[in-house]
C-alpha cells in the first residue's frame, strides 16, 4: 500500500512540474528533489512527490535549454532523418516534413530539428544528408483553443524548427553490403503499403507503423466529427490484443512442447508486444501501453494477484520515469484515464455474467470515457457517439488491427497482400457506418479552461475504494462539468479576439447571440491552414454551432487561406468579401452595408461601391460600435484609402496591413487615437512588420500597441475596456515562448503593464 501510494505521489509530482508558471520556478524543484531524497526514509509519500517534482523539472529545463538562440538562424547541418517523413502536395507544390537529427553543424545544436523541404527530393527514414537550413527557436501560435504546438515542441525537446534551403544526400541508398536499419525496414513496409491497391492505406499505416501522415484530411474530419478520432492512433487496446494473442499462442506452444505453459506464454507475449512497439516506431503511447502489459505479465508470471490500482500506479510511474515529458501530450491522459475508468467499472470483480454481456459492458465503459475526452479536445460531441464507438472500437481492435498486423508482417508475400486487403475492406465498411452517423449534426460545446484537469479528477474517481455505483456516479458528475453552457455576454456588449495565426489575420467577434469571423489566416505550402487549425477550434471551443457572418477583407492568401476549411467545418450563414475569392461564393462588401446584433452595431466603411482599387485597398473595413465603445477592423488598407476614410475614434484598432510602412498614416492614427492598436504579424517575420516608424506613431499617440506574433492571441471585451487579455501572459507555463522580441530589452509581460510594447 505504501509503495503504491509513493508511486502515485511520484507521478503527481512529475506531472505537476510541467504546469509551473515560469522556467525560473523549475530550479526550485531541484531543492524540492533534494528535500524529497532526504525525507524519503521517514515520509515516503512526501519524499516521492518531491522527487517526482524534481524529475519533471530537470527534463523541463533540459527541453528549454536545447532551444537555439537567434545567432543560429542559418546553418549547414549534417545528420540523418529520424522516423518516417511525411509528404504534402498543395497547388502543384510538393513539400516534405521530417525530423532531422544533427551529427555535425556550423553552430551549436543540442537536439533534433523539425524541417520542411519545399520541392526537395524524395527522402527516406535513416538517410543521411548535408543540409543548408534556416532555423528559428521552436515557437508557434499561442491561442486558447486548438493544437498547442509549443507544448509538442517541448515534449520532443526540439532544438529548432525551420526549412531546407538546399541539400545533398551523403550516402547511397540501397547499398547491398549494409545491414538495413529499423528505420529503413519501416520505410520499406510503408512503401509496400503504398504500392498495394488499398483505399484506406493511410489508416492501415497509422495502425501498424504509427504513421498518420498519409491519412487524408477528409478522413480525419470524418473521424473527428463522429467522435472516433482515437481510432486513428495505436492505443493500449491494440497493444493489449497483441499481448493477449502472444500469451495464448505461447501457452498453447508450451502445452504442445511440454514447456512451462505460463512462462512460455508470458515470454511469447513480451516478445510479440516488443516487436509491435518497435515496428510502430516506439511512440509514447506504445511505451505506455507496453509498460501496462509488461506489468500485467510480470504479475502473472509471479503467480501473484496484485491490486489493479497498484499495477496502474507502478505502470504510470514507470512511464513517467522513461518519458517525463509525456504529460505535455494528450495521449498519456487518454490512455491512463481510460484504464482508470475501466477499473472504476470492473473493480471489485463484477458479478458472474455471460461473456457477451461483459464485452458489451466493457465497450460501453470505454465509449463512455472516450466520448467526453475527445469532446474536451475537439469541442464537439456526436449524439450517436457512444453507439458509434460501441461498434467501431471492437471492429478496429478485433478485426482491423490483427488483419493489418499479420498483413504487414507478411507484406512481401501474396498472403500479406490478401490480409491487408481484408483489413482495408473492413475499414471501408466501418467508414460507411461512420458516414451514416455523420449525417446527424454534432453538438458544439464550450471547452472550459482546465478540462484536462477535470478529466484527471474523473479518472482518479475510478480508483477510489468505494462501491462501483458510487465511483460511476462520481465520474459522471465530474465529467458533466465539461458540458456546462458557455457564459453569455450581456446585451449590448462585444468580445473581440484577434487570433495568433502568424503572418496573417483572423479575428473572432462575439455578441450575446451572434458571431462574426473577420478573415481566416494563411494557408501554408503543405496545404495546412489556420482556418482548420486555429479559427474552427476557437469557434467550437467558445461553444458556437455556427458563424453568422464571415467577412473576407480581400483576396490575399494570408487573409483567406483558411476560408474553405471554415466553410466546410461549420455552418456559415452569410459571406462578405472585399473582392472575389476563387472558389467561394460571397456578396460584395461595400460602404453603406450595416446590421445590428444584440444591441451592437456593425457597419462597413470601405470600399465604396464605385471604387477603382484592387488588392490591399479593396479591404473590407468594418466598424463595430456598442453604446460607448468602437472597434475598427481595417484589413490591409494603405495610405490612399486611409486619407479618404471617415474613421472615428476607436478603443481598439486592428492596425492596417500588419503594421507596414505603407499604412497607418498620421491621418489615420490621429483620427482613431486607439487605446489598443493590435498588429497581426508573425514572430520575427521577414517583412519587418510592424515597421519602427509605425510603432513610434502609435506610441506617440498614447496607444498600447500589441503584436500577436509576440503576445499571442489578444482578447478585448467591452465589459472591461481598459485592458486586453494576452495569451502568452495569461497562460505562461515554462515551455511557452517568452512574449518578447529577440531585438528588444522587454522581458516577459512587463511591457503590458506600462502600456508600451517595444516591438522594434
Amino acid at each position: 500500500m505504501v509503495i503504491r501510494n509513493a508511486a502515485f505521489a511520484f507521478s503527481f509530482g512529475a506531472v505537476a512540474a510541467h504546469w509551473l508558471p515560469a522556467a525560473q520556478s523549475l530550479w526550485a524543484c531541484w531543492i524540492c528533489a533534494g528535500i524529497g531524497i532526504a525525507v524519503a526514509s521517514k515520509a515516503r509519500v512526501l519524499g516521492a512527490a518531491l522527487v517526482g517534482l524534481g524529475w519533471g523539472a530537470v527534463h523541463g529545463l533540459d527541453a528549454i535549454d536545447r532551444r537555439i538562440d537567434v545567432a543560429c538562424a542559418e546553418a549547414r547541418v549534417d545528420g540523418r532523418i529520424a522516423g518516417l517523413p511525411a509528404e504534402d502536395q498543395n497547388r502543384g507544390l510538393r513539400s516534405r516534413r521530417f525530423v532531422f537529427v544533427p551529427e555535425t553543424a556550423t553552430c551549436e545544436l543540442d537536439g533534433p530539428l523539425r524541417l520542411i523541404w519545399l520541392d526537395g527530393p524524395s527522402v527516406r527514414s535513416d538517410e543521411r544528408f548535408s543540409l543548408k537550413v534556416r532555423l528559428k527557436s521552436p515557437r508557434a501560435g499561442a491561442n486558447d483553443h486548438g493544437f498547442d504546438a509549443e507544448a509538442w515542441f517541448a515534449r520532443d525537446k526540439l532544438a529548432a524548427t525551420g526549412y531546407v534551403v538546399d541539400g545533398r544526400r551523403l550516402d547511397v541508398p540501397g547499398d547491398a553490403h549494409r545491414i538495413r536499419s529499423l528505420g529503413e525496414i519501416r520505410q520499406g513496409m510503408r512503401d509496400g503499403l503504398a504500392e498495394l491497391p488499398l483505399v484506406h492505406g493511410g489508416i492501415l499505416a497509422a495502425l501498424t507503423l504509427g504513421d498518420k501522415g498519409a491519412i487524408p484530411r477528409d478522413k480525419i474530419d470524418l473521424y473527428r466529427r463522429t467522435g472516433t478520432m482515437h481510432l486513428l492512433v495505436i492505443s493500449g487496446l491494440h497493444v493489449g490484443i497483441v499481448t493477449a494473442f502472444g500469451f495464448l499462442a505461447g501457452r498453447a506452444l508450451g502445452l504442445v512442447a511440454t514447456l512451462p505453459p505460463r512462462a512460455t506464454g508470458v515470454a511469447t507475449a513480451v516478445m510479440l508486444t516488443s516487436a509491435y512497439v518497435v515496428l510502430a516506431g516506439g511512440g509514447l503511447s506504445l511505451v505506455r501501453a507496453f509498460c501496462m502489459s509488461l506489468a500485467g505479465m510480470v504479475a502473472l508470471l509471479a503467480g501473484r494477484t496484485s491490486a489493479p490500482s497498484a499495477v496502474f500506479a507502478y505502470a504510470l510511474a514507470v512511464v513517467l520515469v522513461i518519458d517525463p515529458m509525456a504529460p505535455l501530450g494528450s495521449g498519456l491522459w487518454l490512455s491512463f484515464g481510460a484504464v482508470a475508468v475501466l477499473l472504476g467499472f470492473f473493480v471489485p470483480r463484477p458479478r458472474r455474467r455471460s461473456w457477451l454481456i461483459s464485452a458489451v459492458v466493457a465497450q460501453l465503459a470505454i465509449a463512455t470515457v472516450f466520448v467526453p475526452a475527445t469532446t474536451g479536445i475537439t469541442g464537439l460531441i456526436h449524439p450517436l457517439g457512444i453507439g458509434v464507438n460501441l461498434v467501431a472500437v471492437p471492429t478496429v481492435t478485433l478485426l482491423v488491427v490483427p488483419l493489418a498486423l499479420s498483413g504487414i508482417a507478411l507484406i512481401a508475400t501474396p498472403v500479406g497482400a490478401w490480409l491487408l486487403g481484408a483489413a482495408d475492406f473492413v475499414v471501408h465498411v466501418l467508414e460507411g457506418v461512420l458516414a451514416v452517423a455523420d449525417g446527424v449534426t454534432p453538438i458544439y460545446v464550450a471547452s472550459h479552461d482546465g478540462w484536462l484537469a477535470w478529466m484527471v479528477v474523473a479518472a482518479a474517481a475510478g480508483l477510489l475504494p468505494t462501491s462501483r455505483s458510487a465511483r460511476a456516479l462520481l465520474m459522471a458528475t465530474v465529467t458533466m462539468i465539461l458540458f456546462l453552457p458557455r457564459p453569455v455576454l450581456p446585451w449590448g456588449q462585444v468580445d473581440v479576439t484577434v487570433l495568433d495565426v502568424g503572418q496573417g489575420t483572423a479575428v473572432l467577434v462575439e455578441t450575446a447571440n451572434h458571431t462574426l469571423v473577420y478573415d481566416t489566416g494563411p494557408m501554408y505550402p503543405s496545404g495546412r491552414d489556420t482556418g482548420a487549425g486555429v479559427v474552427l477550434p476557437t469557434v467550437r471551443g467558445r461553444g458556437w454551432p455556427r458563424v453568422d457572418r464571415l467577412v473576407l477583407s480581400h483576396g490575399d492568401v494570408d487573409h483567406t487561406g483558411g476560408a474553405a476549411s471554415v466553410l466546410a467545418g461549420v455552418e456559415v450563414r452569410r459571406v462578405l468579401a472585399g473582392e472575389p475569392v476563387p472558389g467561394i461564393e460571397a456578396q460584395p462588401c461595400a460602404t453603406g452595408s450595416s446590421w445590428r446584433w444584440d444591441g451592437v452595431s456593425f457597419s462597413v466603411l470601405s470600399p465604396r461601391a464605385d471604387h477603382r482599387f484592387s488588392g490591399n485597398n479593396v479591404s473590407c473595413v468594418v466598424l463595430i460600435e456598442t453604446a460607448s465603445q468602437r472597434v475598427l477592423l481595417a484589413g490591409d488598407i494603405e495610405a490612399v484609402v486611409e486619407y479618404a476614410l471617415e474613421a472615428p475614434p476607436a478603443d481598439v484598432l486592428l492596425v492596417p496591413h500588419h503594421g507596414s510602412a505603407t499604412s497607418s498614416t498620421s491621418v489615420l492614427v490621429a483620427a482613431t487615437k486607439p487605446k489598443f492598436a493590435i498588429v497581426t504579424a508573425g514572430f520575427d517575420n521577414r517583412f519587418g512588420h510592424p515597421h519602427p516608424r509605425v510603432v513610434d506613431r502609435y506610441r506617440h499617440s498614447g496607444s498600447h500597441i500589441v503584436t500577436t506574433g509576440l503576445a499571442g492571441a489578444v482578447r478585448w471585451r467591452s465589459t472591461d475596456d481598459d485592458s486586453v487579455r494576452v495569451q502568452r501572459c495569461a497562460e505562461s507555463p515554462y515551455w511557452r515562448a517568452d512574449p518578447s522580441s529577440p531585438s528588444t530589452t522587454a522581458v516577459g509581460c512587463e511591457w503590458l503593464a506600462t502600456g508600451v510594447a517595444n516591438n522594434h
